[in-house]
């Protein structure tokens, strides 16, 4: 669906490239997480995936039309995106004027935009603050909020920029179900750039960015199979993956598997026990 073949970047007032021979695919349907510490890329590269700036060299497709001036806009149609503050995208006064307001420039009758409303604030729970003031609302529920007025775009591919970084655990943990929840009943390509490899949890495929450059490109279950290698690019291994290891450790055998989640993990302690 999205292509990078051996692109580079590098900005107007700069010498150096600040991406440099990136490589990669994200097929349609799939979740892809891009991990890496401040100052690794990942800012670039989602402008470059939004459309935002062009490739210095090399070709980005998405659904085999490449990023152009004259096509760009035409793509960007088709993603959406949910900030790290959900702040800084509300524009209505309440939740539902909120979510229409991306919807008018559509040209939807009032009773289809009416209908999407529903639609997206029942998938993220919110239905009952609709009338809610953006304002009002928790951190994880302007976030659900942030979430429901892109879904409502219908887009294609949806990127999360540091979309859980200021919330709390809890609200971390069920904003990404139901993230995971939409990615899995409604197909919708999910690509998540974050510093925090929590988020990788549902990923099917992880990169790791470091100054510029893909340093790993492969599978959830191969990078936590070795958690070296996380630590190799400073970066936090993730909970749940750290209690395994430790756990496979101190048993001395692999009890705990890499598939398995928190329940199942929780479940085979008590059993121990």
């Amino acid at each position: 669906m999205i292509k990078f073949d051996n692109v580079f970047f590098k900005y107007n007032n700069s010498k150096n490239m600040t991406l440099a021979d990136i490589s990669f695919e994200v097929p349609r349907g799939s979740w892809l997480t891009i991990l890496g510490e401040n100052g690794s890329g990942k800012s670039t590269l989602m402008k470059l995936l939004y459309g935002q700036n062009l490739a210095t060299k090399g070709k980005i497709l998405f659904e085999n039309k490449e990023y152009t001036k004259e096509t760009y806009n035409d793509i960007r149609q088709k993603i959406a995106v949910v900030f790290q503050n959900p702040d800084n995208q509300f524009v209505g006064a309440t939740v539902e004027e909120d979510i229409a307001f991306g919807l008018e420039n559509k040209n939807l009758p009032r009773e289809k935009m009416e209908q999407i409303i529903c639609e997206v604030l029942d998938i993220v729970d919110m239905k009952d603050y609709r009338k809610f003031e953006p304002t009002s609302l928790s951190g994880g529920q302007k976030q659900r909020v942030a979430i429901a007025s892109a879904l409502a775009l219908q887009p294609e591919v949806l990127i999360l920029d540091e979309a859980t970084s200021m919330l709390d655990p809890v609200a971390r943990k069920s904003i990404l179900g139901y993230i995971k929840k939409i990615n899995r009943e409604q197909k919708l390509t999910i690509i998540s750039i974050t510093h925090d490899a929590e988020e990788s949890i549902y990923s099917d495929n992880i990169i790791i960015l470091e100054k510029g450059i893909i340093v790993y490109n492969g599978s959830y279950n191969f990078l936590y199979n070795d958690i070296n290698i996380l630590s190799k690019y400073h970066l936090e291994i993730p909970f749940l993956e750290r209690i395994k290891h430790e756990l496979n450790a101190y048993l001395d055998i692999k009890t705990f598997e890499i598939e398995e989640d928190e329940r199942s993990v929780v479940e085979k302690i008590c059993k121990l026990i």
